[in-house]
């Protein structure tokens, strides 16, 4: 299945809430058409001295919706008529998003039929949100039956059923004051919110089906973000730390060393007085000692998966502009070519707004900005049909009489089963259900 299949025309803000920046777009979707970014704004996050993250992030996000409104819309209501907004869609990234991968495994010694009912009751069942969070998104990205990732899963007979269910989380405080601060600035009352993780696995899994086992990072704001994809599934997702907010941090308070200056001798020229040889060898002492700390902290994560999983050799990379040849040199380190037991580079593929040319239009006074071309994939991709869900009920086949009586037996066959079940005590299928962890599961990927 395509992204790009909506039916029906449509007009959503996009809000792209980071601990770095906050961004907005106005985006429409028409069938047949590349969804069409008109308008979109980013405005970096200056932290006022004393102030929390969160009250610059709502103070920043409370300037960027002036922006839509009195820029935004005027320039949207002359290419399209109007701006009226059908829904707004937002993302939220770390530290206030927090993201998990889980495996349901469903077993019985007899076959049972997997059914939507089945699947529905062991999400529900094996859900947890902390009281102080609220559930921004749980979706079962992969049913594996008997071994086999099936796309259309329902109907099927199997003794082993595992769900690989990605679930998301927001800090139920923060999440009130996004959509407090959305309302008053806006008239749409539908707003969705998801995090970075479903984002990005649900729109690079479409852009790049000929890579199978790569990783995505993340590296914007206060923290830095790592999903990992096996097979065309994620399997893990973590965070570090540290994201390119701290580390520049740490480069200006190191560019902030102050000393007396250094006694020269006559004759030395007036230049001489502004040169201090220490002073720059301690801004680089701890310049080099922030990406060492980083490096060694994502090489941490990633022995963490290397323990579940053989890593990947390819990793997209998602960061700003400004800083992202910096990091492909500072990813290019010794310490992380030994987890892969090679001297052999990573593969680092930087993400650009240039790769989502071909999917994403940008109009009028829209520039690219790829993590609201990111999220304006997502909500293409979400407005589809579920992928294992048929569309249309097919109509039962007429059966044969070899066929019919082959369907008596096996009906008598369950009608037993259920009724030793029933007689010893057995549990329901509902109370087979186990959860396990990426790390306790030996996947098969005979597939």
């Amino acid at each position: 299945m395509g992204l790009f299949g909506k039916k029906n025309k449509a007009t959503h803000i996009l809000i792209d809430v980071g601990s770095a920046s906050v961004g907005g777009a106005y985006v429409h979707f028409k069938s047949g058409q590349l969804p069409t970014i008109y308008y979109n704004a980013r405005i970096n996050l200056e932290q006022r001295e004393g102030e929390e993250l969160q009250t610059g992030m709502l103070r920043t996000l409370t300037e960027l919706t002036d922006l839509l409104v009195k820029e935004g819309a005027p320039s949207v209501h002359r290419e399209l008529g109007n701006a009226h907004a059908d829904s707004i869609i937002v993302s939220i990234a770390a530290p206030w998003q927090d993201t998990r991968v889980r495996v349901e495994t469903i077993q019985s010694v007899r076959p049972f039929t997997f059914t939507k009912k089945l699947l529905n009751d062991t999400v529900a069942k094996t859900t947890h949100v902390p009281e102080d969070r609220i559930d921004s998104g749980e979706s079962v990205i992969a049913t594996i039956l008997n071994g086999y990732e099936i796309p259309n899963p329902f109907g099927k007979q199997v003794k082993r059923a595992e769900l690989v269910i990605l679930s998301s989380t927001l800090l139920k405080s923060i999440t009130e004051a996004v959509e407090k601060t959305l309302r008053k600035a806006f008239h749409t009352h539908e707003i969705s919110f998801t995090g970075f993780a479903p984002v990005s696995y649900r729109v690079f899994r479409d852009l790049y089906p000929h890579e199978n086992d790569y990783l995505i990072l993340d590296i914007r704001g206060e923290r830095t973000d790592l999903a990992f994809i096996q097979t065309g599934l994620l399997r893990d997702v973590g965070s570090i730390p540290n994201g390119t907010r701290a580390l520049l941090a740490i480069g200006r308070k190191a560019s902030d060393i102050t000393e007396p200056p250094p006694v020269l001798p006559m004759g030395s020229g007036l230049g001489a007085s502004y040169l201090n040889p220490s002073r720059n060898e301690r801004f680089s002492a701890r310049v080099e000692a922030a990406e060492e700390g980083w490096i060694n902290d994502l090489s941490g994560l990633l022995k963490d998966f290397s323990t579940r999983h053989a890593l990947p050799r390819t990793l997209f990379l998602l960061a700003d502009d400004d800083v992202r040849g910096f990091l492909v040199r500072t990813l290019d380190t010794p310490s992380l070519h030994t987890l892969w037991l090679s001297d052999e580079p990573l593969r680092i593929v930087p993400v650009s707004h240039a790769q989502f040319t071909p999917y994403v239009k940008t109009f009028g006074m829209a520039t690219g900005d790829i993590f609201l071309d990111l999220l304006a994939l997502y909500q293409t991709k979400s407005a589809q049909p579920v992928e294992n869900e048929p569309d249309v009920i097919q109509k039962p086949k007429k059966l044969t009489g070899k066929e019919k009586k082959a369907l008596k037996e096996r009906q008598k066959e369950e009608a037993r089963a259920a009724k030793e079940a029933a007689a010893l005590q057995r549990p329901t299928m509902g109370d087979m259900v186990t959860a396990t962890s990426p790390e306790d599961e030996e996947p098969d990927f005979s597939m």
